[in-house]
């Protein structure tokens, strides 16, 4: 063992992220904001993301990510997919991750959404899964969407073979 060391990290209330797929139209929504950090790293400030946000106290994660789907995408959530549950960084952060994947009806082009009261402002896009899953090569996406992305590559026929069954 080490002598004691002071360090800091990080405080932060668990949160969930959201990848909004539509399964009809094999269609992603991603979407784009102001993030201080990639600003900070000499990064494009504007990555394409998935949605995201704090769960309030005791709030059901199912409930954190239609809230969050709905403000940043105008999307509705028709069903949610557990992805997993992850520590984000966990060497600097206290963050709880949930993320899922959301079934939606996306739409044509693209949005502007987000809570002005929150100093949001969202553009939200439809793409093609081929042209969203294409933004991994980039190495411009947050770890998180690079992980859903991965993610529903890896489940994608199954998971519209049973959301498209079940419809």
């Amino acid at each position: 063992m080490s002598e004691p060391v002071r360090r800091e990290h990080a405080r932060s209330g668990p949160v969930v992220a959201v990848l909004p797929y539509d399964p009809v139209l094999d269609q992603v929504v991603l979407i784009r904001q102001f993030r201080i950090g990639a600003w900070a790293a000499g990064c494009d400030a504007a990555p394409w993301d998935i949605v995201a946000g704090i769960c309030n106290d005791l709030e059901a994660v199912e409930t954190a990510a239609s809230r969050e789907l709905e403000e940043e995408t105008g999307c509705t959530a028709l069903r949610i997919q557990p992805i997993g549950k992850f520590l984000t960084a966990p060497h600097v952060s206290s963050e709880r991750l949930s993320l899922v994947c959301a079934q939606v009806s996306a739409f044509d082009g693209e949005r502007h959404c987000g809570l002005p009261e929150e100093g949001e402002d969202i553009l939200a896009v439809s793409f093609g899964f081929h042209a969203a899953f294409d933004l991994l090569g980039t190495g411009g996406l947050p770890l998180w969407a690079g992980m859903a992305l991965q993610w529903l590559h890896s489940n994608r026929e199954h998971l519209r073979d049973v959301w498209l069954r079940n419809a």
